[in-house]
């Protein structure tokens, strides 16, 4: 049900929508950009928003209990975003990224079609959106200002009882995120700056005030510069010295990090840079998308179907095709058309619509049957493999 059909008076929404300063473009908080400097937590975050933004999403109806995807798309599923050079696929991206960073995505409302149903969603910076929860009713702030609650679309990720707001990952997992962007900046530092001599040259014959020192340091500086050859006699010693990163700990301190990153998200340590704690794999492509898609976008992509169906008419759903983003081989793929061709799960014109083909015209469909039809195996007729 529609959240306007008790607000009939919220139907032209571009005098409020500019009035909370709305430009073009969203602009994420400095936290998340300074957070996302991070690299597993870059690599997870961008991962599951990349995934979610390119998956296939359609509108379906239900009539007389028969639910069929509809011919004419809804405004809200065509084009949702109010920026003109963002498709759906950024708007998804920024939905998914305020989701994964704090916890809570807050879309403003913008516009209305003639059926007085949601078509413009913007979806808000969350650092800048406060929530009242003191009443009954919680109130939202967009920059301090009060938001009619009827244009508010919140999707929070892990709110807890008693509450409308997601925990903020970023928050929650402060300290951990923390220790992994100081190990990261402090490898910086090491290879940037140093943190000790890369050696020692040594006088064995006493030793050298600070004067001949420093003029000492200069010759063999310029001896060696471009890796040149140094020549000295017996009174020279040259020990190379040089530190292994994990006696500095800071590769053990990323990994970690990493495996902390990649548990909050759902997704495998290997991808962000982690490193797994077992030895169990798994053996094709395909398992390792679905595994991915089952713990890591089918809850948020779930949810953000749950909540835009109630803005759509009551017959109305949304539904994400997670299967589009499944690579199987094209032998995979053909069987498992022919099985559901067999079952009666799908049709030959629909078959061919998942692999961007056109139905089959009469002709061609005279010329498939007197030409191969006829001459499958009795396996295939069977239900085998051709």
């Amino acid at each position: 049900m529609s959240l306007f059909r008790s607000s009939p008076e919220v139907r032209s929404l571009d005098s409020a929508f500019s009035s909370f300063g709305i430009g073009g473009g969203e602009i994420m908080g400095n936290s998340m950009k300074q957070a996302l400097r991070l690299i597993p937590l870059y690599a997870a975050t961008g991962m599951i928003a990349d995934s979610i933004s390119i998956m296939p999403v359609s509108a379906y109806e239900e009539t007389g209990g028969a639910k069929q995807k509809m011919a004419t798309q809804p405004a809200l599923i065509q084009s949702p975003h109010t920026n003109p050079i963002f498709t759906r696929v950024e708007w998804l991206h920024q939905f998914t990224t305020s989701y994964l960073l704090r916890g809570n995505s807050y879309g403003l409302i913008t516009a209305l079609d003639s059926a007085g149903i949601a078509s413009k969603i913007h979806w808000l910076n969350p650092d800048s959106v406060r929530v009242d929860e003191s009443g009954p009713i919680p109130k939202y702030f967009y920059n301090d200002k009060l938001l009619d609650r009827a244009t508010v679309l919140h999707i929070p990720w892990y709110p807890m009882p008693g509450s409308v707001v997601g925990l903020s990952p970023l928050g929650q997992f402060k300290m951990q995120l923390e220790t992994g962007y100081a190990a990261a900046k402090y490898g910086n530092d090491w290879f940037r700056h140093g943190t000790m001599p890369s050696g020692h040259l040594k006088y064995s014959k006493g030793e050298l005030d600070n004067t001949n020192s420093a003029r000492v340091k200069a010759l063999f500086k310029e001896a060696v510069a471009g890796n040149d050859i140094f020549v000295s006699g017996n009174d020279w010693d040259w020990t190379a010295l040089s530190v292994k990163p994990e006696e500095a700990q800071f590769l053990q301190t990323i990994k970690a990090s990493a495996n902390d990153i990649a548990a909050i998200y759902r997704v495998d340590p290997e991808d962000v840079g982690g490193q797994s704690g077992n030895s169990m794999t798994y053996s094709t492509l395909e398992m390792n998308q679905i595994k991915y898609q089952t713990r890591a976008l089918q809850p948020i992509f779930t949810k953000l179907e749950h909540h835009v169906d109630r803005l759509l008419p009551e017959s109305q759903y949304i539904k994400f095709n997670p299967d589009a983003i499944v690579r199987t081989d094209l032998k995979t793929r053909m069987e498992a058309h022919e099985i559901a061709l067999r079952s009666g799960m799908e049709t030959q014109d629909e078959g061919r619509e998942m692999e961007d083909k056109r139905p089959m015209d009469s002709q061609q469909k005279a010329e498939w049957l007197t030409l191969y039809r006829n001459k499958l195996t009795p396996q295939s007729k069977n239900g085998g493999a051709a």
